[in-house]
């Protein structure tokens, strides 16, 4: 038995993809509908040409349905880009008045408050809250408490990490999709799905970084001790790097996406100097001969940018937060020759492709860091489910470890 299919839109800056699937009794992801389309009107994450987005999402839909057989009403919008940040925050909640000089048990009723008070994260008028994901319980002087129920003490403190993106951009793709038309049902951060598709329990307590990196950006999440730490943004990917090789190069775009899928590498090695490269013609362009070591010395530049970015977030905000599980790479950018080891070069841990666990019924298992974004989508959307249907305090708690909290 499944849960109700749950179907997941992506609007990426090279490809929109719909992927439609169950989550099963026993924990896995069932594959039943996948449609893809090439993305139009799209450039590093935000929308600049409506008409072309809201086709591309509709032949998009189109093709998923004919693969599944069955039309669809709704669908998850998973946001990528939006320039996604993440913020800490702190409630706390006085248990007893200073002056009566006793302690109170703590109750259900005093968490579902201290959490309300912890949620309150102020936030500029052109931000959107998209996730609340509860940290740790503070009870007087101990730390990192679970479950403080039944605990007794003066003050009871509760820390959060929310994730917030720009409003403008969010409010943008639902509006495309509600013009399909269809339903939007939520907004998810795609860093927060790509990491709950690959990442297990024991990678989040010992430390692990999962860095997407799509088309026009590349989001980035960061785990410790079972808990989120730290999410982020960058208005940059694998398009820039086309760019790059575009001018560099002086060949068009659909040439320069060519030579970079086919051989390009994210690494230089000067031993390559004498070795060339034939990008064959096309209509209107002539072809011609590049050195190797000039077209990777572009890639590794624009490769390095993006990570380097990445680490002096994680410096800036986790500093000394060990990374003992290394980086797991997913999104199309994570397929480029090289990628990894030039990330375990920054990052100075292992790197190495984020593949989604449990799940059946993709093309190959090859592209599984392909579809890692709506695989994780799904489960998050899944995990909801299952806790609307039982209303309690655990609910809430739940529900804020996962997200789904908009304002």
């Amino acid at each position: 038995m499944a849960i109700e299919a749950i179907s997941v839109l992506e609007i990426g800056t090279s490809t929109v993809r719909v992927l439609v699937g169950e989550l099963r009794e026993d924990g896995t992801v069932s594959v039943i509908g996948i449609g893809e389309a090439e993305s139009r009107g799209i450039r590093k994450g935000e929308i600049i040409n409506r008409d072309h987005a809201i086709s591309s999402v509709r032949s998009a839909l189109k093709a998923a349905e004919e693969n599944r057989r069955k039309s669809i009403h709704s669908v998850l919008l998973v946001t990528a880009g939006g320039q996604a940040e993440s913020k800490a925050s702190t409630g706390v909640l006085k248990l007893v008045d200073p002056s009566d000089n006793q302690l109170s048990e703590i109750n259900e009723e005093d968490i579902a408050e201290v959490i309300e008070i912890a949620r309150k994260v102020a936030l500029p008028e052109n931000r959107i809250k998209l996730h609340t994901l509860q940290q740790y319980f503070q009870v007087d002087d101990m730390f990192n408490v679970t479950s403080p129920v039944g605990l007794t003490g003066e003050e009871l403190r509760l820390d959060m990490l929310s994730i917030h993106g720009k409003r403008s951009t969010v409010d943008n793709f639902r509006k495309i999709v509600d013009d399909a038309p269809i339903e939007c049902t939520d907004a998810v951060f795609s860093g927060l799905c790509a990491a709950i598709a690959v990442v297990n329990d024991e990678q989040k307590k010992a430390g692990v970084l999962v860095v997407d990196i799509g088309g026009g950006t590349t989001d980035f999440v960061l785990y410790h001790d079972g808990l989120m730490q730290t999410a982020g943004s960058l208005a940059v990917g694998g398009e820039h790097i086309t760019n790059d090789i575009a001018v560099g190069l002086k060949i068009p775009s659909s040439q320069a996406e060519y030579v970079k899928v086919g051989e390009g590498s994210a690494l230089t090695n000067l031993m390559e100097r004498d070795h060339n490269i034939s990008i064959p013609a096309q209509q209107g362009f002539p072809g011609k001969m590049v050195r190797a070591v000039t077209l990777n010395t572009i890639i590794n530049a624009r490769m390095e940018e993006i990570f380097t970015l990445v680490k002096t977030h994680i410096d800036q905000f986790c500093p000394n937060v060990p990374m003992s599980a290394g980086v797991l790479l997913t999104g199309g950018g994570a397929f480029l020759n090289g990628v990894r080891d030039l990330g375990q070069k920054v990052f100075n841990v292992p790197c190495s492709h984020g593949k989604p666990f449990g799940v059946h019924g993709l093309p190959s298992a090859k592209d599984a860091p392909l579809y890692a974004v709506q695989i994780g989508c799904i489960r998050y959307a899944a995990s909801l489910r299952k806790i609307e249907e039982k209303p309690s305090l655990g609910r809430k708690l739940v529900k804020l470890f996962w997200g789904g909290a908009h304002e």
